[in-house]
Order: structure tokens, then C-alpha cells, then sequence
């Protein structure tokens, strides 16, 4: 399932700030040698530098190639784009130790910023050895409903116990593609874990897993949907109107032949909302893009919602690891993923939501046949693919 285990009780331990030697705060003026970065202004890490981000921050566009370490507070980056490269990392949190408090990363054209001369604007990368490390506090993402909610009611009772609480919102889905589709917020956690008073009763008929099998196909079951993260990657407010949302890619290169090094992109517990560029090949909100063999690379527990366009794809990027997720109705396919060995594990603990029809007018990207879309779109994997972004 795409249940994520939780800690049984107890609030987790404050974090340390221990930072590595040689390390400056963003807000110290000696960071920047005495002229701290401008707002809307163009900043640049340079290898073998490392800052700590302190503090909220407007910027045009982030070029990192040192080290860029999110403080543990509640934090707002604005950027019109932020590029990870020749081996430089952006991090928040650990594998081990995630980042408990909110950052929200929201990917915004500037007029007082440059656009990338080959990326454009609104776009999280990593490209030839970048690193980004994006872990939030573990959740459990999805779970089945254990008994069918009729209209009327508002007591959900869940297969399995989560860590959700009250105020948060949830979705419930069910139907094929999990097409029925209806949020509500959490007003009550019983003890037990596994039932949930919501703030209003459903209209819909939703199944679950007790419910009467002859009756109801076991992939129309009815699933709960967590829709919250404690880290954000959005495109701007803008996006909704023009559907050119942010994207984030994980590549060695842009163009093929050019060699070079793997990129690493790890997320845990990471919401990706507003995100895609409609008609735009290779601006999805989650993208590994011919980045060889990349098993250190992965993406866990995380939601993509209201993506403009697909929601996790992996293209010329093998073993990447993918468990515990949400795509929500996305634009196409939810995930078009290659794999030799991995696909039952992709199938059984990923969760796709709804994804809608699209009509695209690249003819490659129209070959994946969205007009009628699936929620997983499973390609075998090849050692190199001959494109470029």
C-alpha cells in the first residue's frame, strides 16, 4: 500500500543546527562579501561555498554549485528559477532526519530576472552531478477505506491506522482511474487511528475493502488521500490562468552525447502543486531525464496535484525509486516510468487519482495516446535515448 510507516508516539527530537566548517548564514552580510543579494536579483553559490539559508528570500534566479542548506524554520523561497549543478546540493533535511518545519519553494517568472537561455523559467533542476534533497516529515500517504461510506455520512473508518490530524484535508476516491473524487476536511481522529470524522458528509457512495465483491471491481476500492505536505514545490498563482506551471529535472545533460555526470534528485514527503507546462515537452513536475543508471536517485511519499501536465515521469532513467506516492488529477498519464524489474512494486504502492484528458500538439508527446489517459504507463527500459529537452 502506500502506507508509510510513522513513529508510535511522541513529538520527534528538536533538530541540532550543527553546520559543516566554513559555513556562513545567508542574513550574515559576510556571506556576500558585505552586499547581501538584492531582491529579484540574480545569485550564484560557487563551488566549495556553503551557505545557510536563515531566511525568506525573493530572488530572480539561484544558481547553486557550492552547498545550499535549508535552516530548520519555517522558510518562503521565491525564484524565478534555481539550477543545482557541477556537483552543488540543495538541501533540506536528510534520509534520516527530515525537515519538520514548512518550506514552501514557489517557481515565479520575473521581469527583473533573465530566463535560462535552454530551461526558460519556473524550474527546480539538477543537472551534470547536482544533488537535491527534499525530505519532509514522513506521512502516510494513501490508505484504503476499510468499510463503504454511504451519502450522507461523515465517518470515514480506514483499513489501515495513519498519523493524519485533525484540520488536515483529505480526499476520498474510488471508481475506475479513482474518478469519484471528493475532499473534505478532517474534524476527528478516533483512538483508534483508523476513523476520521470529516467536516461534512460525502455525496457519494465510496466502497471499501469489506465491501460485497461481487458488487464492486477490487480496483474501484476506495482510497484516502492525505493533501498535505510540510514541504511545497509550486508554481505561481499565475500558473493557473495560463496553465505553465512550474517543472522540476533531474538530468546529466541537456543534450544528448554531451556526457555529463549523473544527477541526484531524492524526495520524501515533498508536495508538488501547480506544476507542469502545458504543450511544453519535458516540463513535468517531476522528471528524470536520460540520467543513466540512478538507483540513488528517488521519490517517496510525496503528491502531485492539479499538475498541468503528467505527474511523475522517467525517461532514460533507470532505477529510479518510486513508492508511497499520489499524483492527483494530473493533465495525462500519471506516471510514465521506465522499468525492467520494479513495475508490480510501482503498480501496487503508487497511487494514481483521477487523470484527465489531454490533447497535446507535439507529435512525440501525442504518441503516448493521453487522450485517453492511464494512470500508469509502463515503458521497458533502454540503455540510451537520442533526445534532448
Amino acid at each position: 500500500m502506500g502506507f508509510l510507516e510513522f513513529p508510535a508516539a511522541g513529538a520527534p527530537p528538536a533538530p541540532i543546527e550543527v553546520w559543516p566548517e566554513g559555513a556562513l548564514r545567508w542574513s550574515d552580510p559576510a556571506a556576500w562579501n558585505g552586499s547581501p543579494p538584492a531582491e529579484g536579483g540574480s545569485v550564484r553559490i560557487e563551488a566549495g561555498r556553503i551557505v545557510v539559508l536563515d531566511q525568506d528570500i525573493d530572488v530572480g534566479s539561484l544558481e547553486i554549485e557550492g552547498t545550499l542548506l535549508v535552516a530548520p524554520r519555517d522558510t518562503r523561497v521565491r525564484a524565478g528559477w534555481i539550477l543545482v549543478r557541477g556537483g552543488g546540493r540543495l538541501a533540506a533535511g536528510t534520509l534520516d532526519q527530515a525537515f519538520r518545519q514548512r518550506l514552501t519553494i514557489t517557481l515565479c517568472a520575473r521581469e527583473t530576472g533573465a530566463p535560462h537561455p535552454r530551461l526558460g523559467s519556473k524550474f527546480l533542476a539538477a543537472l551534470d552531478g547536482g544533488t537535491i534533497d527534499l525530505h519532509g516529515a514522513q506521512r502516510a500517504s494513501w490508505v484504503p477505506l476499510g468499510a463503504s461510506i454511504a451519502p450522507g455520512h461523515n465517518l470515514l473508518r480506514l483499513a489501515q491506522p495513519v498519523d493524519w490530524r485533525a484540520g488536515e484535508r483529505i480526499a476520498v476516491a474510488s471508481g475506475q482511474d479513482h474518478a469519484l473524487v471528493e475532499e473534505r476536511c478532517i474534524a476527528e481522529v478516533g483512538g483508534d487511528c483508523m476513523t476520521l470524522s470529516l467536516d461534512r458528509a460525502v455525496s457519494h457512495r465510496h466502497h471499501g475493502q469489506h465491501a460485497p465483491m461481487q458488487h464492486v471491481l477490487p480496483g474501484s476500492i476506495a482510497k484516502a488521500v492525505l493533501l498535505e505536505r510540510n514541504i511545497v514545490v509550486q508554481g505561481c498563482e499565475e500558473s493557473e490562468r495560463s496553465s505553465q506551471g512550474g517543472y522540476c529535472l533531474i538530468a546529466s545533460a541537456l543534450e544528448p552525447g554531451q556526457g555529463g555526470r549523473r544527477s541526484i534528485g531524492r524526495f520524501s514527503g515533498v508536495e508538488f502543486r501547480r506544476m507542469g507546462q502545458f504543450n511544453r515537452p519535458g516540463r513535468y513536475p517531476l522528471h528524470w531525464h536520460n540520467n543513466g543508471d540512478a538507483p540513488e536517485s528517488s521519490v517517496s511519499g510525496c503528491l502531485v496535484r492539479d499538475s498541468y501536465q503528467r505527474g511523475i515521469v522517467t525517461v532514460g532513467s533507470r532505477h529510479v525509486r518510486i513508492s508511497g506516492n499520489v499524483v492527483l488529477k494530473p493533465y495525462g498519464h500519471g506516471y510514465i516510468v521506465e522499468s525492467e524489474d520494479n513495475s508490480p512494486q510501482l503498480v501496487t504502492t503508487n497511487l494514481a487519482v483521477r487523470p484527465r484528458v489531454a490533447r497535446f500538439a507535439d507529435i512525440k508527446m501525442r504518441s503516448y495516446c493521453e487522450h485517453r489517459p492511464r494512470p500508469f504507463w509502463i515503458v521497458r527500459s533502454q540503455p540510451e535515448r537520442p533526445a534532448a529537452i
